[in-house]
């Protein structure tokens, strides 16, 4: 999905999040947080990235493959460096209401990578194991 730099976008980005996350069977815990993930890296892409409001789009993509869900999220922004970011454990940095995203996806989701465009642009890579399907699920194709 293509969504427009603006914060708004980010209830369908949640609510696509949430949706194939429920499809594929994962519990009621794991789509909170792995949605929170897709949504933070999103909202990281509009205000960090390309800047809110702006003509910019952020990327979103989803793709399952070998029982893993993988995410990727990119802008077209100048990239960050993530090893100079301020560490929000940090006890200076517990009250400030921001600078916990980065924290939040590498908690819920089984890898985060970034990668940084020559040409400019930040890629965020997640990866979640899917769970097995539960014994009474039906192909739809069997259904057909």
């Amino acid at each position: 999905m293509t969504i427009r730099s603006h914060f708004d976008e980010l209830e369908l980005v949640d609510s696509l999040a949430e949706g194939l996350l429920r499809y594929l069977h994962f519990d009621t815990k794991s789509v909170e947080r792995t949605s929170l993930a897709v949504r933070e890296a999103a909202a990281n892409a509009i205000q960090h990235g390309n800047g809110p409001g702006g003509n910019e789009l952020v990327s979103i993509r989803f793709q399952i493959e070998n029982r893993h869900l993988t995410i990727e999220v990119s802008d077209r922004g100048s990239g960050f460096d993530p090893d100079a970011l301020p560490d929000p454990l940090a006890p200076e940095n517990l009250l400030k209401a921001s600078g916990r995203g980065i924290l939040l996806m590498k908690s819920f989701m089984d890898e985060v990578a970034f990668a940084f465009q020559n040409d400019g642009g930040t890629v965020v890579t997640m990866r979640k194991r899917t769970p097995s399907p539960p014994e009474d699920a039906t192909n739809c194709e069997e259904n057909d």
